[in-house]
């Protein structure tokens, strides 16, 4: 089974991740980047500080910092420094979703593919996946990496079920309920149609999880 490279799918699957750990109390959403001593290499102002974990699951932390594996279009687009108070404007960014993954370790102490694998990999039996074909990507604009995932289209398919089954797979309570719920809402209009939940894109016709 081929193993693809896949690329903002990677927002969601570390999703799965902080549902977890937040479940487990070893993650509190509502703690601040200050409170978490994050930080960025150009600095971040104390207004920026103040964001909170939950400003950068919705892309809403209001940080535009330069981040590593920035396309083009996200680097052109990317707002001025202080133009949006944290939890105020939605801007899709990698640096949301970089320093998700430094404080994701940082809180835990795991690694995120090696949770991945033993949280959520092998309790829905993805066949295919290998921490070893996972990698992370640094840069010199940033000091949080990007994280990166590979796997078969077939286990990410027993993901998606997994999210269509409200986080339950063969009984057992893999993701809590209410996370996937909370997660795949939107909380911000992305496009016409589009919404935004914690790493998750929303379609806006009514139909929702939960």
């Amino acid at each position: 089974e081929q193993s693809i490279l896949w690329h903002s799918i990677r927002k969601s699957l570390i999703s799965g991740l902080f549902g977890i750990a937040v479940a487990e109390r070893r993650i509190d959403a509502t703690q601040t980047l200050r409170s978490l001593e994050i930080d960025d290499l150009q600095g971040l102002s104390e207004i920026e500080r103040s964001a909170r974990i939950v400003d950068l699951l919705t892309a809403r932390s209001g940080i535009y910092h330069p981040s590593a594996a920035e396309p083009a279009s996200m680097r052109a687009n990317r707002p001025a420094r202080g133009s949006h108070r944290p939890g105020t404007y939605w801007f899709y960014n990698n640096w949301d979703f970089n320093a998700l993954g430094t404080i994701y370790r940082r809180l835990t102490g795991d690694d995120i593919f090696q949770a991945f694998k033993a949280k959520i990999a092998d309790p829905i039996g993805m066949e295919h996946f290998r921490v070893d074909r996972c990698f992370y990507q640094t840069e010199p604009v940033s000091q949080h990496p990007a994280y990166h995932f590979r796997m078969s289209g077939r286990d990410l398919a027993r993901f998606g079920l997994l999210y269509l089954n409200r986080g339950r797979d063969d009984g057992r309570q893999i993701i809590p309920s209410q996370w996937i719920a909370d997660s795949t809402r939107s909380y911000s209009n992305a496009q016409p149609g589009v919404g935004y939940g914690y790493m998750w894109w929303v379609a806006l016709d009514g139909w929702h999880f939960g």
